[in-house]
C-alpha cells in the first residue's frame, strides 16, 4: 500500500507590498516628522532645542515661548527687531488678508466660471489659456512696477495692496477649479427653477450655488491658503505692523546676533494652526471639490 507524501506549499514572500508599505510609511515620516519637531521644540527651552544629541520630546514642556508673544522678556523682545511684539498683529493681518482675499476671489471667479460654463461665445478657450499664461509669469518680474503703482496710488502698507496682489494670483486657477465643476451641475435645477418663476440671482443662490458647495470651498480653501502663505508681495508692499503679515515676521526671528529658534517654532506653529483648521473643518468638501474639478469637463 503507497502512502502519499504531501508536500508543503513554498510561501512567497509578497515583497512588492512590503516595499509599497515601507515606501508609504517613510513618506509620511517625511511630512510628519519636521511638524512634530517644531511643535515639540516650541514647547523646549533653548538650551534644550539646539543640544546634541537633540530631545525629541520636550522635558521639561514650558509655555514661555508661547507667553512670550503675550507679555516677553527681555531676551526674547530683542529677537529680530522686535518680531515677537508683532506676532500678533501679524497674524491678525494674515487673517484678514486671507479672508478678504478670499472672498473677492470666489465672488469674482463665480460669475466668470458661470459664463465660461453655460454661455457659448466665441474665444472663450483662448481666453482661459491667457488666464492661466498669466500665472506663468514669475512674481519678481513684475513686483517693481506694481510697487510704483502702490506707491502712486498710496496703498503701500496698506490690506488693499495685498489683497488686490493676491487675488490677481489665485483668481487664474479658481477660474478653473469652479469652471470644471459648474459644468458638473445638471442644467435641469435651473431650468427647474426657472419654471418656478426664479430670475437668475434667486437660481443662482437657491439652487445652483448650493448643489456648486464643494467646487467653492476647494476654491475658497485654494485662494486662502495663496494668500496666506504669500511672502514676497508682503515683504515689498508692507513695513510696518499694521499691515505687516506672518510670513514676513517670521522671517525676521533670524538675525546675524541672534537667533531663538525655539521662539521662532512657536511663531510657525501659530501661523499653520488657522489654514489646518480651516482644512480639518472643510476637509469633505474640498477633497469632493478638487476630484470634481480635476475630472469633470
Amino acid at each position: 500500500m503507497s502512502t502519499v507524501v504531501k508536500v508543503p506549499l513554498r510561501y512567497r514572500i509578497p515583497w512588492k507590498k512590503i516595499v509599497l508599505y515601507v515606501l508609504a510609511v517613510a513618506f509620511g515620516l517625511y511630512l510628519v516628522l519636521p511638524f512634530y519637531w517644531i511643535v515639540a521644540m516650541s514647547f523646549m527651552r533653548e538650551v534644550d532645542a539646539i543640544s546634541v544629541p537633540p530631545h525629541w520630546i520636550p522635558n521639561p514642556a514650558t509655555l514661555e515661548n508661547y507667553l512670550g508673544f503675550v507679555n516677553p522678556n527681555e531676551a526674547q523682545q530683542l529677537v529680530g527687531g522686535r518680531a515677537i511684539d508683532e506676532t500678533p498683529y501679524s497674524l491678525r493681518n494674515s487673517l484678514i488678508v486671507a479672508t478678504s482675499t478670499a472672498v473677492l476671489n470666489l465672488v469674482l471667479a463665480t460669475f466668470a466660471a458661470y459664463s465660461f460654463s453655460r454661455l457659448k461665445f466665441r474665444g472663450s478657450q483662448v481666453l482661459l489659456v491667457l488666464y492661466l499664461l498669466t500665472r506663468m509669469v514669475p512674481g519678481i518680474a513684475i513686483i517693481i512696477p506694481f510697487y510704483l503703482l502702490m506707491r502712486t496710488f498710496g496703498l503701500l502698507d496698506t490690506y488693499l495692496a495685498l489683497i488686490l496682489s493676491y487675488t490677481t494670483f489665485a483668481l487664474p486657477i479658481t477660474i478653473w477649479i469652479l469652471k470644471d465643476f459648474f459644468r458638473s451641475v445638471p442644467r435641469e435645477l435651473e431650468e427647474a427653477a426657472r419654471v418656478d418663476r426664479c430670475g437668475w440671482f434667486r437660481t443662482m443662490w437657491s439652487v445652483f450655488l448650493p448643489v456648486a458647495a464643494p467646487g467653492l470651498v476647494a476654491a475658497a480653501v485654494f485662494a486662502f491658503m495663496t494668500a496666506w502663505n504669500e511672502f514676497m508681495f508682503a515683504l515689498f508692499l508692507t513695513s510696518t505692523e499694521a499691515a505687516k503679515t506672518i510670513p514676513v515676521v517670521a522671517a525676521n526671528f533670524a538675525t546675524d546676533f541672534n537667533t531663538q529658534f525655539t521662539v521662532m517654532a512657536a511663531a510657525g506653529v501659530l501661523a499653520v494652526v488657522p489654514p489646518l483648521v480651516l482644512a480639518l473643518l472643510f476637509q469633505r468638501k474640498l477633497v469632493q471639490g478638487m476630484a470634481a474639478g480635476s475630472v469633470k469637463g
